[in-house]
């Protein structure tokens, strides 16, 4: 064999293990055109004479291939694909729970199986999202004698065998499609595979789900008439699915291979339909883990085949039943597609990243490698033109573009590369994805240079794109749809669209909604404005005796608008709030009695028992909010719309009217009343409690005073109310610091739990200013503070301990703790003397002012001995 020079010498490859082996590989040219790779020469010999010849001959009489443009030949017979439905493994395991509970209430199932099983389900259909095994290709031709036939499946689940004819006009070959299926299967189709065309009867392979059919294909008749020969089930290969099918010539013979890489054969002796295995699976032990990949291809005479897996190349010879390994792929490529055996003894092999040219005879020593450059895509498959044998085409199901390579080789000469790899697009839409691809040339076409690739969509629709050498090529063939076809194209499909997806394009007329809000509405505010004018006059009337007229008073505080509101009639619109309550007030001869004052507050004031403006609240809410609310109207022109010469009068008084309403609002609410007034504290309060303390020993708190909310004491049980509404001694003994009337703002604070605490020290809400560093000798300068005796409150008595007369130097007013509570901070001790305590009984609670007990240490027992 002609084959270029290469070094041959031992590669180090690392093994399983990370142990690094030495194996003689053999080299073969590798070719990377695209990225200026360098040139192979050579010396052959030709008329008795050496000359040089390089690899690549750029041969500019070399003829391209020129596609023509896109037709469509079938339309489409399934609805796109449903939009996914975005739910966690968590929600489906929620729902498949409620749906066995519902539906089979005997059953019990764990919830982490259910769990379990979806999430290797998902995992399973996020790797078939990339890669699918089982998957094949979905469209062949059949080519009986002089008649040819399209095979491929139709219908909404794919299930559906469709084959349509070719007919001969006498000056052009026409294509007629059926729009009716010849033969309907229980589960979608996955692979259509035909005899090679040339043999006298026809043969057709059709795997599904749920097993794989053998046809018989009558081509006889104007339509063609299928007769079953044989039909393989799961239980058939040993209970694996198959994953590819190759057909041989006559008699009729076939092999499969499943997803474990076992090869079994299907004949037919004597009628009866035998099945053996003629190629065991390497390792069939326990389950597959990964995405197994497994190829047929014939090889010569009918009795050698071609087994490809990821990673190799084998041939098995049937008549031996043995196999030999042709070809190892190294490296990160995975193996995409094998080819059928040529004449010529040549076998195309394509991987993810080479398209590898190898002869069947010398496997060991491939004559090729073009590197493609394409994506990585393992569905990438490689395919000889039927018209020009040294073109190899590329075709992917994910996407639409080809890639055209011309490489052959001549008698007695090295393989060549007579062009440079070039490429296009087989439809208009780059991403689209097929599920079926066919190189196909009528044997009637007179054009033995031209060709059609055919392909088939997800949705079940043909393309047809020409290639042909000459730049003005005619169609390969014609096409003729009938009324049938012609109204399956123009019935929509069914898709199934989800509630939040049902949208449609719908123009509708908004001027009569317009017109009821903005005149209709407005002309009917206006009438009734009028209707009730005698009615605002007389609520301004009633609004000064609007203390006097209520019979029960109000326990709860007022605005001036729900006075306003009460003292007119009952307003029609009824609200859950008053402020909410649309009333006869809200209308522009309100605002204008509000700027006349007949709605000031002043008008309440006399009548109330207690009033308060919120203005300064409000202006805390928002800063801009302006001193007096009846003055808002200017205020707020600041919110107008822009200046706008084409703006209509009538915008402009809508404008002026929102800005008054809001006025009035703001300025009715601005002010609370009060029917009932606060009440004071008792002033025998400090009295009592002085003499309280005088003729007792132990500090009774006094009664607790209530100023606008008053108690109601309920019985427990009963739920009867009685008069007794005196405060408990707790509830006494936690109020008992404070006195109403006095500034919140100079309460003191004492914490009776610290034994350092000194003075007391008033709690005053200053302005935040920038703490100043000062010195420690400056700190120290500062004279100790002696602090009456009278100013610092009593200590807590406490149970089962003394207090031992302690001495600290002095730390020149220095801190000894600070807490939380304002800038209040609690001195070090200055002057520390000497006290006792006798024990006594205390029946306290917690440690302090109110009570407790001291924790006594728990006395841990001494072990006696032993275990």
């Amino acid at each position: 064999m002609d084959s270029w020079p290469v070094a041959e010498r031992a590669r180090t490859i690392e093994s399983v293990g990370r142990k690094k082996q030495k194996f003689a590989v053999r080299g073969f040219p590798e070719v990377d055109v695209g990225a200026g790779g360098p040139n192979v020469v050579t010396l052959v010999e030709r008329d008795g004479r050496f000359e040089w010849t390089s690899l690549l001959k750029n041969d500019s009489q070399v003829n391209r291939l020129r596609p023509s443009k896109t037709t469509t030949i079938f339309p489409a017979t399934r609805p796109p694909p449903d939009l996914p439905v975005k739910s966690t493994i968590l929600q489906s395991a929620e729902r498949g729970e409620n749906f066995i509970r519902t539906y089979l209430p005997d059953v019990d199932v764990p919830a982490e199986l259910i769990r379990d099983e979806l999430s290797q389900d998902a995992k399973i259909t996020e790797g078939f999202k990339r890669f699918n095994p089982y998957m094949g290709n979905l469209l062949h031709p059949i080519v009986v004698h002089e008649q040819a036939f399209l095979a491929f499946p139709m219908g909404e689940l794919n299930s559906d065998l469709n084959i349509s004819p070719f007919h001969d006009s006498g000056d052009e070959i026409i294509f007629k499609p059926s729009a009716h299926p010849i033969r309907t299967f229980d589960t979608p189709i996955q692979q259509i595979v035909t005899t090679v065309p040339g043999t006298q009867t026809a043969y057709l392979a059709v795997r599904t789900f749920g097993e794989t059919s053998f046809i018989g294909v009558d081509a006889t008749r104007s339509t063609p008439y299928l007769s079953e020969v044989a039909a393989l089930s799961h239980q058939d290969t040993g209970g694996r699915a198959v994953v590819d099918v190759v057909l041989s010539e006559t008699p009729f013979s076939s092999l499969v291979v499943n997803d474990f890489g076992s090869v079994y054969r299907c004949s037919i002796a004597d009628g009866d339909q035998i099945v053996d295995l003629i190629h065991p699976a390497a390792e069939a032990k326990g389950e597959v883990q990964q995405i197994s990949f497994w190829r047929l291809a014939r090889g010569t005479e009918g009795t050698n085949y071609l087994l490809a897996s990821e990673h190799s190349l084998s041939q098995i010879d049937t008549r031996t039943n043995e196999s030999i390994e042709l070809f190892s792929l190294t490296g990160t490529g995975v193996v995409t597609s094998v080819e059928n055996q040529g004449a010529d003894n040549i076998v195309k092999l394509c991987n993810t990243n080479q398209l590898v040219w190898i002869d069947a005879r010398f496997a060991r020593r491939p004559l090729l490698a073009y590197k493609h450059g394409r994506q990585h895509d393992r569905y990438l498959e490689a395919r000889t033109s039927p018209s020009l044998s040294s073109v190899t085409l590329i075709t992917s199901r994910s996407n639409s573009m080809v890639t055209l390579y011309d490489v052959s080789r001549t008698e007695g000469q090295p393989i060549h590369i007579n062009a440079p790899s070039y490429c296009f697009f087989s439809s208009d839409d780059a991403s689209v994805s097929y599920t079926g691809s066919t190189l196909f040339r009528h044997p009637l076409h007179e054009n033995t240079d031209a060709f059609s690739l055919i392909q088939l969509t997800e949705r079940g629709s043909l393309y047809k794109v020409d290639l042909s050498v000459s730049e003005d090529g005619a169609d390969t063939f014609g096409v003729s749809w009938n009324a049938d076809v012609k109204e399956f194209e123009r019935t929509p499909l069914h898709v199934f669209e989800p509630p939040y997806a049902e949208q449609a394009f719908v123009e509708t007329d908004m001027s009569t909604a317009y017109d009821h809000i903005f005149c209709l509405h407005e002309q009917e505010r206006k009438q009734r404005e009028d209707e009730n004018a005698d009615a605002v006059y007389d609520l301004l009337e009633a609004l000064p005796t609007f203390w006097q007229g209520l019979d029960v008073p109000i326990e709860h505080v007022l605005t001036t608008y729900d006075a306003v509101l009460r003292a007119g009639d009952e307003p029609t619109q009824t609200s859950r709030a008053d402020f909410l309550t649309e009333g006869v007030i809200n209308s522009t001869r309100g605002y204008r009695a509000l700027k006349q004052g007949r709605l000031s507050p002043n008008v309440l004031v006399k009548g109330s028992s207690w009033h308060q403006n919120l203005t300064a609240t409000l202006q805390r809410l928002d800063p801009t909010f302006p001193d007096d609310a009846r003055s808002g109207a200017e205020a707020f022109k600041r919110y107008d719309l822009a200046e706008n010469p084409d703006r209509s009068v009538q915008s402009l008084r809508y404008e002026k009217e929102a800005r008054e309403q809001l006025t009035l609002d703001l300025a009715l609410s601005a002010d609370i009343f009060s029917s009932q007034p606060f009440s004071r504290a008792s002033n025998e309060g400090p009295a009592l409690e002085d003499l309280t303390k005088t003729l007792s020993l132990a500090s009774e708190p006094p009664a607790v005073d209530f100023g606008y909310l008053q108690p109601k004491a309920i019985s427990r049980y009963g739920r009867e109310e009685t008069d007794e509404s005196e405060a408990s001694m707790g509830v006494r003994s936690l109020l008992k610091d404070w006195q109403i009337g006095t500034d919140p703002e100079e309460y003191v604070f004492v914490d009776y739990y610290d034994r350092r605490a000194s003075t007391p020290q008033t709690t005053q809400r200053t302005n935040p200013i920038q703490a100043v560093e000062i010195p420690l000798g400056m700190q120290l300068q500062r004279p100790p503070t002696i602090l009456a005796a009278s100013a610092v409150p009593p200590r807590p008595p406490e149970l089962g301990r003394r207090i031992v007369a302690q001495s600290q130097p002095d730390l020149g007013g220095l801190p000894s703790r600070a807490y939380g509570f304002g800038s209040q901070n609690a001195l070090s001790s200055q002057l520390q003397t000497q006290s006792s305590q006798e024990y006594m009984m205390s029946t306290q609670v917690l440690p302090g002012v109110h009570g407790g007990r001291p924790t006594v240490p728990k006395v841990m027992k001494k072990r006696v001995g032993g275990f």
